[in-house]
This record gives structure tokens, C-alpha cells and sequence, in this order.
């Protein structure tokens, strides 16, 4: 059963959109689109790696069939050497043969890496479409997801190919974390911590109390949510 969701605006000047978290919310999300003005009927490219999309792209496209849109899933490499025009041009050549328009839509289903890309190829995609983020890493939740940073690596450095393209809602479910191997849950709490030496004291003491802090099997899920 999906408990009640948290929204969190962002109050964009131009872009304004909704962060909602909660536990089972992918469940949600063609309902979640619906109440964000996208309207039945239009055409969703969901992007995502092959570890993600096994155990959650069926079930969040059921849940946008359900509200009456078209989708189609691509499945792309996701290393951090994927991250590259190439990888682009292949969610490009997704977005011709699906007939995306104007008012359709890219859903980015997955870490950083993912929803980098799927930002930036939404941003180049007839001029700009819009896009969601459905982040599955911890990092990609708190961090890469947020702010609209979308783009790819050049061969002379990191995230040199880009634009600023905000997403029209960013949709976090924390239950995905479940598949995440350990090593990545952790460095996501690493630059949760970060946050909280830079300038959040409430959190960074909640942080302190926390006795296993880098296991998610012994974190409350009230405290994840938190987080």
C-alpha cells in the first residue's frame, strides 16, 4: 500500500515543478502526470539501463497505460563511458521512430548517468520536450535530478556537452533503493553527509544518531524518507 506522498515544490521562476517521495510512488506516476497537465493520449519514451528496467519498467509503464498514454521503452548502456553523443543519438533515433512531438514526453528511469542523458536528449529533441526524472540511485535522488543539469561527457572532460533543461516533475521512490548494490547506496550517503557539514544541522544530527548509516536494510523508512 503506497502511504500518503511528500511534495516538495521547486518554485522556478520560469519552470516550476513538484519533487513527490514516497515509498511505492512509481506505482503513481501516470496519475502523477495526469495532475501535472499531461494530457491522455500522448506519446512517453521511458529510458532506462538493463538493471533498472528489469524489475521497475514494467510497472511503471503499466501505470502510465493505465492513464491512457502511449509508451515505448528504450533500454541503453548506462556506464559513465556511455555518457557520449553516441548514447544520444541512439534516444534520438528512439524519439524518430516512436513519432514523438511537440507535446510528448521522456521519462529518464534510472541513476545520474540515465537521467543525464535523457535530460539533455529531451532538451535537443525538436527544440525541447519536456522531461521527467525517476531516480533509482540515492545519488541520482539527492543530487543529479535535481536542478535541471542535464548532458554528456567530450573526450577533453566531463559533462562538457549540455544544456539546463528542467524536468517537469521529479518522481523519487525510495523502494528502488532495494536493488541498489551497497557500494553505490553508500556513496550516496556520503554526499548526504556532505550536505549536512555544509550547512544543515538538523540533518546532519539526525545523520549522527543513525547507527548503521550506510546499511538500508537497518535504516527506518521515515528516516530514508528524510534523507
Amino acid at each position: 500500500m503506497t502511504k500518503k506522498l511528500i511534495r516538495i515544490p521547486v518554485r522556478l521562476a520560469t519552470a516550476p515543478y513538484e519533487i513527490i517521495i514516497g515509498g511505492g510512488s512509481i506505482k503513481k506516476i501516470g496519475e502523477e502526470l495526469l495532475r501535472a497537465g499531461f494530457k491522455q493520449g500522448i506519446k512517453i519514451l521511458v529510458v532506462s539501463n538493463p538493471d533498472v528496467a528489469k524489475p521497475y519498467s514494467e510497472i511503471l509503464i503499466e501505470s502510465l497505460k493505465k492513464y491512457g498514454y502511449i509508451v515505448s521503452l528504450l533500454i541503453i548502456e548506462a556506464g559513465e563511458d556511455k555518457k557520449n553523443l553516441e548514447t544520444i543519438t541512439k534516444i534520438h533515433n528512439a524519439a524518430f521512430e516512436n513519432k514523438l512531438e511537440r507535446g510528448s514526453l521522456m521519462i529518464g528511469l534510472g541513476g545520474g548517468v540515465v537521467g543525464d542523458m535523457t535530460g539533455f536528449a529531451a532538451a535537443t529533441w525538436l527544440r525541447g520536450i519536456s522531461f521527467v526524472q525517476v531516480p533509482t540511485t540515492l545519488l541520482a535522488m539527492v543530487d543529479a535530478s535535481i536542478g535541471g543539469k542535464t548532458g554528456v561527457n567530450h573526450s577533453g572532460g566531463k559533462n562538457l556537452i549540455g544544456a539546463f533543461h528542467q524536468p517537469k516533475l521529479v518522481l523519487i521512490d525510495p523502494h528502488t533503493l532495494n536493488t541498489l548494490p551497497s557500494r553505490e547506496f553508500a556513496a550516496g550517503i556520503s554526499e548526504v553527509i556532505k550536505y549536512g557539514v555544509i550547512g544543515d544541522n538538523e540533518l546532519f544530527e539526525m545523520l549522527e544518531k543513525e547507527k548503521s548509516l550506510g546499511d538500508l536494510n537497518k535504516l527506518k523508512t521515515e528516516t530514508l524518507d528524510q534523507l
